[in-house]
């Protein structure tokens, strides 16, 4: 049985790659046919370089990509979409030949308390070029690092769906509903062609 394509999981800068979130929704990816990664991103409080670590480590044999972001892990992930979406990504010429010479572009976003528009951090939201029914958020009501404000905010700017959830920061009360969320996208994602 091929693979549905690869879901990307970016863990928060206070987090990690094995974190509950990410174990729970791995699990219910990878039930659905879906290959997971979830990239060790604590070698940089950086955005960007982060962002980089994620190209370079780009599924080039998936023939969808979606990409799940909690917190800074948000950020990161509208980040890369929206690189990709400026720039032509094509496999690396040492990959191997068997991998199709296809541009890199993301299948759909699911961000959890997103870090964008920070004080004193230069997280400013990232323009999109996926927007509508591609993109959903979820926040904690009760959220005290990122306001449900900048969610609410991205949201509207780009046309995307909001899910305010009774949970602060770590969303950890929400979980199942997250999963049951990240299904539903997965199964859209996975019927277009």
């Amino acid at each position: 049985m091929s693979s549905a394509g690869t879901v990307i999981f970016l863990h928060g800068l206070e987090s990690g790659p094995d974190g509950l979130k990410i174990q729970k929704m791995r699990a219910t990816a990878e039930a659905m046919g879906w290959q997971t990664m979830a990239p060790d991103g604590r070698f940089s409080r950086d955005p960007v370089q982060r962002g980089e670590a994620v190209l370079a480590q780009w599924p080039w044999q998936a023939n969808r990509v979606y990409l799940v972001g909690s917190s800074l892990g948000g950020y990161v992930a509208a980040w890369v979409a929206a690189r990709l979406a400026k720039e032509i990504y094509t496999k690396p010429t040492n990959q191997a030949q068997s991998v199709s010479q296809k541009p890199a572009s993301v299948n759909g976003m699911l961000l959890l308390c997103p870090a964008f528009d920070l004080p004193g951090y230069p997280l400013d939201r990232p323009e999109q070029a996926l927007s509508g029914e591609l993109i959903q958020l979820i926040h904690g009501r009760a959220d005290t690092v990122v306001p449900l404000s900048h969610s609410q905010r991205a949201a509207q700017a780009w046309g995307a769906d909001l899910a305010e959830v009774e949970d602060d920061h770590s969303l950890h009360n929400s979980i199942a509903f997250i999963c049951e969320v990240l299904a539903q996208r997965l199964a859209c994602a996975a019927s277009i062609v």
